[in-house]
C-alpha cells in the first residue's frame, strides 16, 4: 500500500509528501517583479505545523504565489534508492512545469527554497527530475535558489556524529528510552550503510547532490544561490558550509552568504524574522532587477 499523505491544512496533496498552497482563487496574476511559484523543500522529518511558518512567511510576502512543499524524512534522504528520489518529485515537475516553461500562459518565475542536507538531497532530485521529463538539454528554471542551514560537510567519519543527532532529533518522539541511546542507533545504523554503500560501490546521497547542485549541464548557472546560517548550528558546522559555497563559488555560481546570530539548525528564521525575510526579499528583488 502507497504511503499516504499526512494532514497539512491550507495545503492539497498531490502526493505522499508534495502539496500544493495556491494564490487567492481568482485573483488577478501577482506584479511581473515577484515569484509565480515558490518550492519549499523542507528539512527531514519536519512537520507540517513546522514548516508552515515558512510557508505562512512566503505567503504573506508574496501573496498571489502558489507554494509547493515537499515533506521527506531523514531516513529518506540517506536511504532511499535514487531512481525512487528522483521519481518523488516528478510530482513537483509535473505541477509546475507541465511544458518546460510553465502552463503555457506565462513563464514561471520561481524561487526554489531548500532546508538543511534533506531538502538539498531532494532539491538535486528535483533538478534530475526534470531533465527526465523535459530532456538533457533543459535546466529547471528558477530566479533565486535559497539554501538554509545546508550544504555542510561530506567527510563520512566526521559528520556522522551530526548526521544521527538530525535523524534522532526527527524520531526520538516515538520512542521510549532517551535521546542518546535514539541517537547511539542512528549512529550505528548510518555506519552500517555507509560500509554497505562501499561494498555497493554506491554514492552517498549527500555526495550525489553536492554534485549535482554543482553541474553546468543539470543546473543553470545564472540564478544566485543565498546561504542562510551561523555560527551555533549544531548540525552543519558553519566552516564546513563556508567551504561547501567557495566551491559553489569557484564553479561559477553567483553567491551570497548571510550569517545568524545564536540560532539553531533550522531556526534562523525562528530567532531573527525580520532579518531573515528581508534578506529573501531584496536577495529576490536583485534578481529581477538584474534580470
Amino acid at each position: 500500500m502507497a504511503p499516504q499523505p499526512v494532514p497539512f491544512p491550507g495545503f492539497t496533496p498531490i502526493s505522499d509528501r508534495v502539496y500544493l498552497r495556491n494564490g487567492p482563487e481568482n485573483a488577478a496574476p501577482g506584479p511581473a517583479d515577484e515569484p509565480t511559484t515558490i518550492v519549499l523543500f523542507g528539512w527531514g522529518d519536519g512537520m507540517p505545523k513546522h514548516v508552515s511558518k515558512y510557508s505562512d512567511g512566503f505567503h504573506e510576502l508574496y501573496p498571489s504565489a502558489r507554494i509547493v512543499v515537499i515533506l521527506s524524512g531523514t531516513f529518506q534522504a540517506s536511504n532511499q534508492p535514487l531512481d525512487a528520489r528522483i521519481e518523488a518529485m516528478m510530482p513537483v515537475i509535473d505541477t509546475i512545469f507541465p511544458t518546460p516553461t510553465g502552463d503555457g500562459a506565462e513563464e514561471e518565475r520561481v524561487l526554489l527554497h531548500a532546508m538543511s542536507n534533506t531538502g538539498g538531497i531532494f532539491l538535486a532530485a528535483a533538478f534530475v527530475a526534470y531533465q527526465k521529463r523535459h530532456g538533457a538539454d533543459k535546466k529547471l528554471p528558477h530566479q533565486l535558489l535559497v539554501c538554509d542551514s545546508t550544504p555542510g560537510g561530506l567527510d563520512f567519519a566526521s559528520q556522522v556524529g551530526r548526521w544521527s543527532r538530525a535523524m534522532a532529533v526527527g524520531s526520538a518522539k516515538y520512542f521510549p528510552w532517551p535521546f542518546i541511546v535514539t541517537q547511539g542507533l542512528w549512529y550505528g545504523f548510518l555506519w552500517g550503510n555507509w560500509a554497505w554503500e562501499r561494498l555497493r560501490g554506491s554514492e552517498p546521497s549527500g555526495v550525489w547532490a553536492t554534485r549535482i547542485c554543482m553541474d553546468h549541464n543539470i543546473c543553470p548557472v545564472e540564478p544566485t544561490r543565498l546561504y542562510l546560517y551561523s555560527k551555533e548550528d549544531e548540525i552543519i558546522w558553519w566552516k564546513d558550509l563556508e567551504e561547501s559555497v567557495a566551491n559553489v563559488k569557484a564553479a561559477g555560481f553567483p553567491i551570497e552568504l548571510e550569517m545568524f546570530e545564536g540560532s539553531p539548525h533550522v531556526g534562523h528564521m525562528r530567532m531573527h524574522p525580520e532579518q531573515y525575510w528581508n534578506r529573501i526579499s531584496s536577495c529576490w528583488k536583485a534578481t529581477r532587477e538584474n534580470k
